[in-house]
């Protein structure tokens, strides 16, 4: 068993947090497919200090998807301990604070990754959240602010704080924040934080798109698991297929017929909190990962991305999984 605080995970193939995608329905595909804990899309520590937000339906986690964890991102150390605990009352079982966020709004409210060049504000904020609730508590980082030695000074002493302050486990991208997700993710760091803190329990990420990839990483590095991000979109098969590795077991692929039978019940779960053209659109981006399987996935691409009513979704979904003639 790997456990992160008093939770106790199966296996260490996690479903990281991926704003936009990991809501429930993503969350509950993963997790019937293995997956030993999965997070929420990063959420602004104030929203959940007001009822009216906070009641909507996506900010819930549900009674059949735990363990499950609300990743949160803020400013202000104070407030983001507030929203750890509001967050804790609505039921999730895991608090992770997102230092590692890099999109440019993010940044430019110092929020995110922009809170790696503040170690100090860092520290404030975990202790704070740490106090403040009964569960684990965790962060996400990536390995540096930049490539400068100002950067990397900072990213060892946010490490070196929070392995003194007792965090329960560490998440960490192989890229840095200025790098946002271009060029390849540098592994060597991740590895190094596990070697020089042993006792900590640290997760990667990065460039994780298969089993057989995401295996030699967790062998090359010697660390506690992993956090699966774009690789896992429109391919919940990933968790199944990582774990049949990991028990010393030829993975399966699922069939023509499982995919569609998959990527429906996705699309429909979609369909209930966006009905109609809304909600193709939205599935638009999940679509590329189903797709990804397909023998002819490059000519299945344009209709999928050009489709707008619901009925005609599913239409192309028997045509291109088989289930009905390609006229």
């Amino acid at each position: 068993m790997l456990k992160i605080g008093t939770l106790q995970l199966e296996n260490p193939f996690l479903q990281a947090a991926l704003s936009g995608y990991t809501d429930y329905p993503m969350r509950i595909l993963a997790k019937r497919f293995g997956c030993a804990l999965t997070l929420t899309g990063v959420m602004l520590d104030r929203i959940s200090l007001h009822p009216k937000a906070i009641k909507q339906s996506k900010f819930h986690c549900r009674d059949n998807e735990h363990p499950v964890a609300a990743q949160i991102f803020g400013d202000d150390p104070k407030v983001i301990a507030q929203s750890a605990v509001a967050f804790r009352k609505l039921g999730y079982d895991m608090i992770d604070l997102n230092f590692a966020c890099p999109v440019p709004k993010v940044l430019r409210r110092e929020r995110g990754g922009w809170m790696m060049r503040k170690p100090y504000i860092i520290r404030e904020a975990f202790e704070r959240t740490r106090d403040a609730v009964d569960c684990p508590v965790t962060m996400k980082l990536r390995r540096a602010y930049d490539d400068t030695d100002a950067g990397k000074e900072d990213f060892w002493t946010i490490i070196d704080n929070a392995s003194t302050d007792g965090v329960d486990a560490i998440g960490i991208h192989g890229r840095t924040v200025e790098q946002k997700y271009k060029g390849k993710a540098d592994w060597s760091v991740v590895t190094e934080v596990k070697k020089k803190y042993p006792h900590l329990t640290i997760f990667g990420s990065g460039d994780l798109m298969d089993a057989p990839t995401v295996m030699q990483r967790l062998q090359e590095s010697g660390i506690d698991g992993v956090l699966l991000a774009r690789g896992a979109v429109g391919n919940p098969w990933l968790f199944r297929e990582c774990i049949a590795l990991w028990q010393g077991r030829l993975p399966e692929p699922p069939s023509l017929a499982e995919q569609a039978e998959i990527l429906l019940e996705h699309f429909e779960m979609i369909q209930k909190i966006r009905p109609g053209k809304r909600g193709v659109s939205f599935f638009r981006k999940f679509m590329v990962g189903y797709i990804r399987r397909l023998p002819q996935r490059k000519k299945a691409l344009l209709p999928f991305m050009t489709v707008k009513d619901p009925a005609e979704f599913r239409e192309l979904v028997g045509i291109w999984f088989g289930t009905k003639s390609r006229a």
